[in-house]
Order: C-alpha cells, then sequence, then structure tokens
C-alpha cells in the first residue's frame, strides 16, 4: 500500500508527541498567545502547535492554514474532542490567503518556512518574498510575525541537504533551500517588516531509546531505507548523546519576531 509522506509525517508526531518538545516550547514562549488574540498559522502539520496556541487565546481565534487536506482532516477530527477556537483553511498554494482585511495579530510558523520555495522549480526566495508580502497584507499594524524554521549551515540544514535523496526522504527527497539572518532580515525590509528578535538556538529531539529514534526519523521522512539506515545517516550531521536515561539527536532552529511598520 502507497503511503504518503504526510501521512506519516502525521504518524511520527502523534505517537512520539515529546521528541520535539524542545523546539515547540521555544516558539511558545516567543508567540506568547493573549485571549482575544486572532493569530494565523501558516503549516497546520499535525496540529502540535495548533493546539497549544488556541488553548491561550479564549475569545480569540486561531486560524490555521495548510495545503495537505489530509493534515487538515486530521486537526479537524481531533479538534471535535476538544473545541477549540481553530479556523481551518486550505491553500491551493502556499501563499494565497482568502483573508480581505489587516486583521491578525499575529503570523506564526514552526518549521514550515522553508517550504515556500523549492530547488525544483527553481523558485530562489520567491516564494518567501509573496508570503510576507501577503502576511503584510493581513496582518494589523504593528502586529507581529513569529516564525521558527531552519537556518541556512545550521546543522539542520546540513542534515536536510543531505537526504534530498529518496532513499532518505521518499519521494523527492527534500527540495528546500534555507535562509541565513542577513537574507531574511533584506526579505523582511522589502515587504514593509521590522526585525525585533532573531535567534538561531539548539532544540534537540529527545528520545526515550535508539529505537525510538531510529522509528521516528524513519518515519517522518517516509523513508525508503531501513530504520537502522535513517538512525546511522542522521548520526553523520546531528550529535546523538545520552543523558539521565534519555537519548537527544541536537537540532536547531531560527526564531525571528519581526514588526509590522
Amino acid at each position: 500500500m502507497k503511503t504518503n509522506r504526510w501521512d506519516n509525517y502525521r504518524k511520527a508526531n502523534d505517537k512520539f508527541p515529546e521528541v520535539r518538545k524542545k523546539e515547540l516550547q521555544l516558539m511558545l514562549k516567543k508567540v506568547n498567545p493573549q485571549s482575544g488574540e486572532i493569530i494565523m498559522e501558516c503549516g497546520t502539520g499535525n496540529g502540535y502547535l495548533t493546539f497549544p496556541i488556541a488553548q491561550k487565546l479564549g475569545k480569540g481565534k486561531l486560524i490555521t492554514y495548510d495545503v495537505t487536506p489530509e493534515n487538515l482532516d486530521a486537526v479537524r477530527k481531533l479538534n471535535k474532542k476538544f473545541n477549540l477556537p481553530i479556523e481551518i483553511k486550505q491553500q491551493t498554494i502556499f501563499y494565497d490567503f482568502e483573508e480581505t482585511d489587516s486583521s491578525m495579530d499575529k503570523i506564526i510558523s514552526i518549521a514550515s518556512f522553508h517550504h515556500y520555495d523549492n530547488k525544483i522549480k527553481k523558485t530562489g526566495f520567491s516564494g518567501r518574498l509573496e508570503a510576507l508580502k501577503e502576511f503584510h497584507r493581513i496582518i494589523k499594524k504593528n502586529g507581529k510575525i513569529i516564525i521558527g524554521d531552519v537556518g541556512k549551515n545550521t546543522i539542520s540544514s546540513k542534515y536536510f541537504d543531505s537526504i534530498n535523496n529518496p532513499k532518505f526522504c521518499f519521494p523527492e527527497g527534500h527540495p528546500h533551500e534555507f535562509l541565513d539572518k542577513k537574507e531574511i532580515q533584506n526579505l523582511c525590509l522589502q515587504t514593509g517588516f521590522e526585525i525585533e528578535s532573531y535567534e538561531v538556538a539548539h532544540v534537540p529531539w529527545v528520545f526515550d531509546s535508539e529505537d525510538q529514534a531510529k522509528e521516528f526519523l524513519h518515519t517522518i521522512h517516509n523513508a525508503k531505507c531501513s530504520p537502522e539506515e535513517s538512525l546511522a545517516h542522521a548520526k553523520k550531521y546531528l550529535k546523538f548523546w545520552k543523558e539521565n536515561n534519555k537519548y537527544y539527536l541536537d537540532w536547531e532552529l531560527f526564531y525571528l519576531i519581526a514588526k509590522k511598520k
């Protein structure tokens, strides 16, 4: 049976929700959601940021966008249990948003911003530029964008470049390029945002065992090699260590906060 990469992405994150806890905790601190705010999320995934944010909004609302219908269906189904203020919307292209006014207090994205551009399609930075233009259009004056993502020349980017191969990430590899601080600053300047803070942080993934690490990596990338090969390959690019009965795989993300001028 054919398995879609994003089916396995959700499966990995749903089965092992604690693995990416450190990157999520720092993102929640940066977003600092307040009751009554209207926040837009770009890249729903399995909802691992969606639900913690929505829980803080009270009479506010979280609008979440994704291009993968199955991701949205899964979040819609889960929210029947929690009944949180989540409005789910599908995009046909990454930077096409339905909103017609400047109503967002914040726009957030974690581990998704690099997907706006594609090496195969040779889009360069154009997708991210268009996305930021749209963010500027629909966010309030002094509203903020908070983006957590892989940065250029970090250990995470070198790892992702190494799995741009269907063996390690099926079916297309990982055909996405990353931004450094200067490139992000230039994109923000072009689109009317002023950077408030930029930080590259170590947010290692945490596992209960090596076997769990093998399964998580193999599943999240929909790999066609063995689980053992998935972990062995990751160890070539990322530090892997044991501490206090937990196993850690080093990981880096940048966290950007920028305000609409």
